[in-house]
């Protein structure tokens, strides 16, 4: 793992160290689904693997992920029957495969993650950084992706912005500007940085600032990337989330963008890599 201007420093606080990037020191201000069908229906139901029971009774049909349900028995297979975004449905528990970028076919908090449930997000906090939570579990999208992975917490190059835990930040910088950058944790680094080295992902950052701007995704302070891996461009809540962006003064971030999130969301999941793969999006 590399950082900041010189790739050949190790990082000697964190494990995960290999953040390669910041936002510009004269940047100034903070630069840094669907509705389950009618229970009811015959689409909602499945008919079990088997044709007849053992006594030559046609079985019962179940309800398949999503669907409404009371209780377990009504849902195929392992399926339970608990809460998730969409009410109380059929739905995985850790393990189970899943086809839904929210997971909404997970129980509870599971998400859906490269196709099966699981990666609660735990609330982790100590020093001397602990990466944040939700680029936690987008590193576990990137790594089923298939790209690289270039670190969270910074390494001994950086010294200011949102790869640093805010407990060795001075009040005064730009990552912990305003109410949406009020720590949940003082150890969380809030940045990940995510390597271009997979085939959809000049696709990605697209889709990525398309989602910002519409208010697809949400929490996300600054982004430094490039459409086309030479030409490099910086958005940010201070700077606009235009399409292009404004030109980036710093280095790097040709072969790898960075994604920062406001520190009071490091515990939400921002969906930055959701329902993507090396070769497509959602």
């Amino acid at each position: 793992m590399v950082g900041g201007e010189d790739a050949s420093h190790a990082d000697a606080r964190a494990p995960d160290a290999g953040a390669i990037d910041e936002a510009p020191k004269d940047a100034g201000a903070p630069m840094d689904a669907g509705t389950p069908q009618d229970a009811g229906a015959l689409d909602a139901m499945v008919e079990p693997d088997a044709s007849t029971s053992d006594d030559g009774v046609e079985p019962m049909m179940c309800l398949a992920a999503t669907q409404s349900c009371d209780q377990a028995t009504q849902c195929c297979g392992e399926l339970s029957c608990d809460t998730t975004s969409l009410g109380k449905v059929c739905c995985g528990e850790e393990g189970a495969t899943c086809a839904t970028a929210n997971g909404e076919d997970c129980c509870r908090d599971l998400l859906c993650i490269a196709g099966r449930c699981g990666y609660e997000l735990e609330n982790s906090c100590g020093s001397p950084c602990t990466a944040a939570p939700a680029l936690t579990l987008e590193r576990q999208r990137l790594m089923a992706i298939g790209g690289s992975f270039l670190g969270i917490c910074g390494d001994a190059n950086h010294d200011y912005g949102f790869h640093v835990a805010p407990a060795n930040l001075p009040a005064s910088d730009y990552s912990l500007e305003g109410a949406v950058n009020q720590p949940v944790c003082q150890w969380h680094a809030a940045a990940i940085d995510i390597g271009m080295d997979w085939p959809a992902s000049r696709d990605w950052l697209r889709w990525l600032i398309q989602q910002i701007q519409s208010d697809g995704i949400t929490g996300i302070a600054e982004v430094i990337g490039s459409y086309d891996g030479q030409n490099v461009r910086y958005w940010s809540d201070s700077s606009g989330w235009g399409t292009d962006g404004e030109a980036y003064t710093g280095t790097g971030h040709d072969t790898w963008t960075h994604v920062a999130i406001h520190r009071s969301t490091t515990l939400e999941d921002h969906h930055i890599l959701s329902g993507w793969t090396a070769t497509s999006g959602p």
